[in-house]
């Protein structure tokens, strides 16, 4: 069996021979006529094809009959002798044939036009009417009435959308971030094409992102039983098939294939939890391609820019100034456009207060001394001796620590039933709501909604986004989502 498979491939033998060009023009025509239901050539018209050609001209009859007995030979071609009564002994040395491309020669140049195509240009596409057409027929599937070949149809109609989707989407964004595109967005005759790209791609996401939820319902709720159902018509439709005995039919690996199909387009569309589905990740492939083209045409809008002439801004300009009755009207012009001609600039030390919540107007006035820039007046730096403030430093921990042990208490008073529910408190201070916002604003980091915080307590968040509380304080009113704020675990627990 091995053998077999991985034997010399004869057909393929044309593509490499020594006349290469002129098997491959032969074949091209072949197949050419094969498409257009045109399947049996004469021998006459091949010639007159070949012969239209530039560069072959004079391309004979001889040179025509080697090229097609090699490749009858190769099983490229297949000859159907017309059934005829010879008149003469010379029509019956010059019998007729009729030529005919063999089914292997056909695959074989879909595959080289598909290679073509490649090469040449844009390939696949984004068709946002596909995922409605498949949502169509997922749903149809869902119809527990359906029986027989119709229930096979919708499935074999969801196995074609699926394939047309996944196989286009890809091909299109690989197109995109190919190298030859790449190069294609950098010039600037790209501008032309800005806005229909940017248009193609959303309005494939949102065309894509209006059926997802629905598909994806449809692929979590089809039942087992619906399922079997479906497999059964495909098992139905391969025991009609006519086979010998070494071939038969292996149900088991049938349904495993089936199966394996029906996962594949489930997880195509669902994000598990190790993994992302192709769906989210076409999603972020074609949002960055819109970022990509906006990115690019803003720098080519930036690059625009700078070279523009200011001439005419300028003229403007003038002739608001001219317009102007009096010099202060002018000076209040230039000011407003230009600025003022002389600024004073302000230097302030950083913030000093060691409580970030702190106000402007709490805080110590800095002073700066001005110093003259002219290298002659200038003073003479002199090394400061390092003085630690030990005493100072235990006076600010020691502050510190009280604060911290007088906020806990106030914590303590606010803890019912081993919570503190925003939605029972009337009046809170400003440090106990700083507090309590700072906790949340650390929980909506995690996906558990907890905290640690710095009086040893774990904390549970719980958010309700359509319940509204009004917390008061000394400064105003705070509206905000109400939050429960459950203790999990108290430090020494």
């Amino acid at each position: 069996m091995t053998e077999q498979i991985y034997s010399k491939l004869n057909e393929a033998s044309y593509l490499t021979a020594e006349n290469y060009q002129r098997y491959r023009l032969i074949m091209k025509y072949f197949y050419e006529q094969h498409r257009s239901m045109n399947d049996l050539l004469y021998r006459k018209d091949i010639l007159k094809y070949i012969q239209e050609e530039v560069g072959y001209t004079n391309y004979q009859e001889k040179e025509l009959d080697q090229d097609l007995n090699s490749l009858i030979s190769w099983g490229n071609l297949e000859t159907r002798q017309e059934i005829s009564k010879p008149k003469s002994i010379e029509e019956y040395k010059n019998r007729h044939f009729r030529y005919q491309i063999s089914e292997a020669s056909v695959a074989i140049e879909e595959m080289l036009e598909n290679i073509t195509n490649l090469a040449s240009g844009a390939r696949g596409s984004l068709d946002k009417h596909t995922f409605e057409r498949l949502l169509t027929c997922l749903r149809d599937l869902q119809k527990r009435e359906l029986d027989g070949q119709e229930l096979l149809n919708i499935w074999e109609d969801i196995l074609g959308h699926f394939d047309k989707i996944r196989k286009n989407t890809a091909d299109y964004i690989g197109y995109l971030n190919s190298e030859k595109s790449e190069l294609q967005m950098q010039a600037e005759a790209f501008l032309v094409y800005r806005d229909k790209f940017v248009n193609y791609l959303r309005d494939f996401i949102i065309a894509m992102q209006d059926k997802i939820y629905q598909i994806q319902n449809c692929f979590e709720n089809m039942l087992s039983e619906q399922l079997e159902k479906i497999f059964q018509q495909v098992l139905k439709k391969e025991k009609e098939i006519p086979r010998l005995a070494e071939m038969e039919l292996d149900e088991e690996n049938l349904k495993k294939d089936f199966l394996n199909k029906w996962n594949n387009m489930t997880n195509w569309f669902i994000d598990r939890p190790h993994k992302q589905s192709e769906y989210s990740l076409l999603l972020k492939q074609t949002n960055h391609a819109i970022d990509k083209i906006t990115h690019t045409m803003q720098r080519f809008g930036d690059q625009m820019q700078q070279y523009r002439s200011r001439k005419k801004d300028y003229l403007h300009l003038a002739k608001w100034f001219s317009e102007c009755d009096t010099i202060e009207k002018a000076h209040k012009l230039s000011a407003f456009l230009f600025g003022f001609e002389q600024t004073r600039h302000y230097y302030a030390f950083p913030f000093s207060s060691g409580n970030k919540y702190a106000e402007i107007w709490e805080t110590d006035p800095s002073i700066h001394d001005i110093q003259s820039r002219d290298t002659n007046n200038q003073r003479k730096k002199k090394n400061n001796s390092f003085i630690r403030n030990s005493e100072e430093k235990y006076i600010a921990r020691k502050t510190y620590l009280k604060e911290n042990e007088l906020l806990e208490k106030k914590i303590v008073s606010y803890i019912k039933n081993n919570k503190i529910d925003l939605q029972d408190i009337d009046f809170i201070e400003q440090d106990m709501r700083r507090l309590l916002l700072k906790w949340l604003s650390l929980s909506l980091q995690r996906e558990d909604r907890t905290v640690y915080t710095e009086f040893n307590m774990n904390l549970q968040l719980e958010i309700f986004q359509n319940d509204t509380v009004v917390l008061h304080s000394e400064d105003g009113k705070l509206m905000m989502p109400r939050v429960i704020y459950s203790i999990i675990k108290k430090g020494g627990e």
